[in-house]
């Protein structure tokens, strides 16, 4: 694994290109990318039911998003949709957020739980870069060889929160500018 300031280098190279020099356009093939990306999902990370959440005019990234309960299935993506399935599962609805950046070979990985509290009618959602459950590790485990054989690294959060000082995005302004608003979609 190369070492972290290896990592940076890359990475900084490759946002003078995209964003300093503007030599290099990576949204003009996101939607076939992410299309693609879905796909080899659905293949190689068949135990767990995925679904396409990327921004295909104005995404800088894919966002794939899986349920980590195996034998399930999403159902439909309504409030009333969500209220079911967190039901269906006992109270709680893990899942895992993958962003691969249409920049570079690298990702973002984020767990998911979110709960419904039926007397309040409230529902919460947590997400942390580890796993909640210790089941949950399988699917790291399984998307860290996906993502080797493309060559995809996934990035920590330690990476991701590096200042870009003079880069100004679309909605994020310079000063505010992390590595994760260059690489992935901005919040």
């Amino acid at each position: 694994m190369p070492d972290q300031n290896n990592i940076i280098d890359r990475i900084d190279a490759l946002i003078t290109a995209v964003y300093r020099n503007r030599t290099l356009r990576p949204w003009d093939a996101g939607p076939d990318r992410a299309f693609n990306f879905e796909m080899q999902c659905r293949e190689e990370l068949s135990n767990w039911p995925v679904r396409n959440l990327t921004d295909f005019v104005h995404g800088s990234s894919t966002i794939l998003i899986f349920l980590l309960h195996p034998g399930h299935y999403f159902g439909v993506a309504t409030k009333d949709g969500i209220e079911i399935l967190i039901k269906r599962l006992g109270g709680e609805c893990f899942q895992a957020l993958v962003e691969i950046s249409h920049l570079g070979p690298y990702a973002r990985v984020r767990f998911t739980r979110e709960t419904f509290d039926p007397i309040t009618g409230k529902f919460t959602y947590e997400d942390q870069s580890d796993p909640y459950r210790a089941m949950d590790r399988d699917f790291i485990k399984a998307l860290h060889r996906f993502m080797g054989t493309k060559g995809i690294e996934i990035l920590n959060d330690e990476i991701l929160a590096i200042p870009v000082h003079d880069v100004d995005l679309d909605v994020t302004k310079t000063g505010y500018v992390k590595i994760y608003h260059c690489l992935f979609d901005e919040e």
